[in-house]
């Protein structure tokens, strides 16, 4: 016989859907009467089982692609984790020199030093013990010496207070870390943008910061924030939000999102705080080569857009730092125009007070943006702040006043 006609004799299997489709049709199967009949059938049952294959061989991909995830998910909250200790480890390194410096048994220029040699070598630890990805040992340096710094200027800062009563040595203490929270020029330019900012406290220290960083590719991430309440603890608890913010940028610039870094910052505050502070807070990234502007927010007040001479408020919403472990906080993306003008601000914008006891709002603020705003980020953030001090008439602030005002050419 030959193989042809060993072929046509010893057909393939019949696929079990097909006939479970022809029983219900009352159809049969094998017609040997009729060879365009099985001839039909034989190539109906082929198309069958070659889907069966398909499906067999996506169920396998699929299956495998979820394992994959599985693991990617595991490894990203172990590093997670890792960054979280190290946060952690940092800040409670720096509070043992601030409770030094602050009116300790003994704050001579030798327990000074003495202190500083021992954080240096809590943050080499802390570093060793981080497992930290590849290329990070580099990065983990750098932001060691970087701390080390903050240390000498709050020392510095501190000697320059050093006569002054212990009543109001706690408040020179906080004061002095939230001024090196801010950035030291108030005009920050990264072509094509432009940034200014303005912070005002309304005691001796209060709770407000702001920074502006350069990220690869032409990007930037603008961040402001406010931590509920004043004096030494909302300093330590801005300390540890800032040193986040400078973690994320050391080991993770090029892939740094607004909502990934909130998180990483509120599982450090949850830590440090247990709910006891909490803090508001916007992100943001520019790019201004794919022209989008990303925005996440924890429970702060909407920044305003001004895009053809009408504002908009910008919706991104979620819930403030340090509130519960597992806030998630989504990224908000919209289309960055040339012309575009961005304001940021804290609650104290909006709520300080006239003589009258008449409140500013942020519907006469967005109506001030629409007026004030020339293109110009450092003349918009001049004329806001002159608009505030012109309604506050003498009063004084009763809240921290920040802004942060980004123009694109």
């Amino acid at each position: 016989m030959s193989a042809s006609a060993s072929d046509a004799a010893a057909p393939h299997p019949l696929d079990p859907l097909l006939a479970r489709q022809l029983r219900r049709l009352e159809l049969p199967a094998d017609v040997a009467r009729s060879p365009a009949w099985q001839r039909f059938v034989d190539g109906v049952n082929d198309h069958y089982l070659h889907m069966a294959e398909q499906r067999t061989l996506l169920s396998r991909s699929i299956e495998l692609s979820t394992h994959e995830l599985e693991a990617l998910r595991r490894g990203i909250e172990a590093q997670r984790d890792h960054l979280g200790a190290v946060v952690t480890g940092i800040t409670g390194a720096l509070g043992q020199v601030a409770r030094l410096l602050d009116g300790g048994p003994d704050s001579s220029a030798e327990a000074v030093d003495q202190a500083k040699r021992e954080l240096a070598r809590q943050l080499q630890a802390i570093f060793d013990d981080a497992r930290l990805p590849d290329g990070g040992g580099v990065e983990a340096a750098g932001l060691r010496d970087s701390l080390l710094q903050l240390v000498d200027q709050l020392i510095a800062r501190l000697g320059a207070a050093g006569n002054l009563a212990a009543a109001r040595k706690e408040l020179e203490v906080a004061r002095v870390v939230q001024q090196l929270l801010i950035p030291p020029q108030a005009v920050i330019d990264l072509p094509p943008l432009h940034f200014a900012g303005h912070f005002q406290s309304a005691e001796a220290c209060g709770g407000d910061w702001w920074t502006v960083s350069a990220l690869p590719h032409g990007r930037a991430l603008v961040v402001i924030g406010d931590v509920t309440g004043h004096g030494v603890a909302s300093a330590l608890l801005t300390v540890a939000a800032r040193a986040s913010c400078e973690l994320a940028l050391q080991l993770g610039a090029d892939r740094l999102t607004p909502g990934g870094l909130l998180g990483m910052m509120n599982q450090t505050l949850y830590r440090m705080a247990r709910r006891k502070l909490m803090m508001t807070s916007v992100a943001a990234v520019v790019d201004p080569a794919a022209r989008s502007l990303t925005v996440a927010n924890a429970g702060h007040p909407f920044p305003i857009l001004l895009r053809n001479r009408i504002t908009h408020p910008i919706l991104a919403e979620g819930p403030q730092l340090g509130d519960s472990p597992h806030a998630v906080f989504e990224d908000s993306q919209i289309e960055l125009r040339r012309g575009d003008t961005m304001v940021c601000f804290t609650d104290g914008v909006a709520e300080c007070e006239n003589a009258a006891g008449e409140r500013f709002s942020e519907r006469r603020l967005r109506s001030l943006v629409q007026r004030v705003a020339t293109g110009n980020a450092a003349g918009t953030c001049r004329s806001l702040v002159a608009a505030l001090d012109s309604f506050r008439g003498g009063q004084p602030a009763s809240d921290d006043t920040t802004l942060v005002v980004m123009a694109v050419d």
